[in-house]
């Protein structure tokens, strides 16, 4: 009987993060995905530098263009440029980029086994079994990174050890299309608060086409194809639409309690997408990475993997419930949030914060010295971080 080290459910940055750590250490690890890769994944495909940076190799074979600025849109007749000296945005195709990191990932060492799917998951003191096609793998630690869908997710809130999973999760929806025109490698990124309640149009350029998108973080919206073909009329009349695809994004890292398992979940399906810019990549790869960390630990000191996890994702749970406060706020007022950001005190900060990652100090310290310097009518109505 094989006794992987740690088997990993789903190869996409966050399940390829955390198997090419492993890998690297040389433990042994299993990659389980359904997909024969490359395979086509709904993705607007924008690299922050903080994600670039994280990844633990280069991914400048599938940069397709480097951006330093950045245009928000209220409406037709208000928008505001946020710019850097230095690029800070990496635009990829998702398609490509996965194909990247599994390769880096095999090349580390990690191997691959293609499934149909996960049928039963069981826990014991010092092993997972993991019932697929017919047949039990075990391993010591199982990584969940199978999406916002995730199996390993949906197999395990059921058990006594995970019951504290209950309750915690919730979904959104995004839609995306790749647009042909001609000046598809334009120099900004675009986010339009218009078209959408809680959430955002957005643009991407990618050199040969743009990625045109609508996203929100509230269930309750609905975006379909037809309101989607209606945006990109409105922008770009009747260029070639190809390649129309939906995906859900998982949100509740932030109040998800890490119970006691050898059981972790990641990316998506461990909630670790931001509520407010809809960024995933950056929390899959973080996320997978501290999943990675804790198993070494524990396998190499004999520490406690979940406190491990626990400890290791910390900061960006934290991170991820300021987004989560920050997105009720925003777009609960979206005029004075749009106003807020328009700011030249409060951009450089809100840039840096999308950027390179969330710095609440001086964040904090922005939003005070703007408050401080309004009428007290109108500070009270800007705090953002109450």
């Amino acid at each position: 009987m094989k006794l992987w080290d740690a088997i990993v459910a789903g190869a996409g940055p966050a399940g390829c993060s955390a198997a090419y750590d492993l890998a690297r250490s040389g433990r042994e690890v299993l990659l389980l995905d359904r997909a024969e890769f490359p395979r086509q994944k709904a993705c607007a495909g924008g690299l922050t530098t903080k994600t670039v940076r994280a990844l633990r190799y280069s991914v400048d074979p599938v940069i397709r263009q480097r951006l330093n600025q950045l245009r928000i849109e209220r409406d037709a007749g208000h928008s505001t440029v946020l710019r850097r000296r230095s690029d800070y945005c990496f635009m990829t195709v998702r398609k490509e980029l996965d194909e990247y990191c599994f390769r880096q990932t095999l090349g580390a060492g990690a191997q691959f086994l293609r499934i149909r799917g996960i049928t039963a998951i069981t826990e014991n003191a010092d092993r997972v079994e993991i019932a697929i096609d017919g047949q039990t793998l075990h391993a010591r630690y199982l990584i969940g990174a199978d999406g916002v869908h995730s199996r390993v997710r949906q197999l395990t809130q059921s058990a006594a050890v995970s019951a504290p999973l209950s309750g915690w999760f919730w979904r959104a929806f995004a839609l995306e299309a790749n647009v042909k025109v001609a000046n598809a490698e334009c120099e900004e990124l675009v986010f339009d608060f218009a078209p959408v309640r809680d959430g955002y149009a957005w643009i991407f350029p990618k050199g040969d086409h743009l990625n045109i998108g609508l996203y929100s973080y509230s269930p309750d919206e609905k975006i379909d194809r037809a309101r989607l073909a209606a945006y990109i009329r409105s922008r770009y009349g009747d260029a070639p639409v190809e390649d129309v695809i939906g995906q859900y994004a998982g949100f509740g890292a932030a109040q998800h309690k890490i119970a006691e398992s050898r059981i972790f979940l990641v990316g998506d399906a461990g909630g670790f997408v931001d509520p407010l810019t809809g960024e995933g990549i950056y929390f899959a790869i973080v996320s997978g990475q501290a999943a990675a960390e804790a198993i070494e630990a524990a396998l190499h000191s004999g520490v406690h993997a979940h406190v491990r996890f626990r400890q290791a994702t910390e900061k960006l749970r934290a991170d991820l419930a300021v987004s989560t406060n920050g997105a009720r706020w925003f777009y609960g007022h979206l005029d004075q949030g749009y106003k807020f950001l328009s700011m030249p005190l409060l951009q450089s900060s809100a840039l840096r914060a999308f950027a390179e990652g969330l710095n609440l100090s001086k964040l904090a310290l922005r939003v005070r010295k703007l408050r401080a310097a309004l009428p007290q009518s109108q500070s009270a109505r800007y705090s953002l971080l109450n």
